[in-house]
Order: C-alpha cells, then sequence, then structure tokens
C-alpha cells in the first residue's frame, strides 16, 4: 500500500477532483504566486500577437492572389 501523507499534485486552477475550488479548496502549498500569474499574462500576449501576426500574413498572401 502507499504512504497515507503523500503530497497530492496541485488541481488545475479552479477545480479540484471533487469539483470547483472554493476559498479552502487547494491543498497546502498550492497557492498562485504573482510569477504564475505574470508569466501566464505574458504567454496570452505572445500568443495573441503571434495569431495576429499569421493573419496579417494570410490577408497579405490573399492580396496578392
Amino acid at each position: 500500500m502507499g504512504t497515507v501523507n503523500a503530497p497530492r499534485a496541485c488541481p488545475p486552477e479552479g477545480f479540484s477532483s471533487q469539483g470547483p475550488i472554493r476559498s479552502r479548496g487547494l491543498p497546502r502549498g498550492c497557492s498562485r504566486s504573482p510569477e504564475e500569474y505574470a508569466m501566464a499574462d505574458l504567454a496570452f500576449v505572445i500568443v495573441t500577437v503571434a495569431v495576429f501576426a499569421l493573419v496579417a500574413l494570410v490577408a497579405r498572401g490573399v492580396t496578392k492572389l
């Protein structure tokens, strides 16, 4: 048998194995840090810029037809 107090992985933000997380739903040590939010914001901005650049390239290619 496994250990009783084995560390659990942090659930995705907003959910746990029992459903939506409420104010005390995260296991110990699973709080989200400001750095995690900053990296998520940066990734969102990069993906958004890349999508708009791709749309611009496609539009430029269509106009050359």
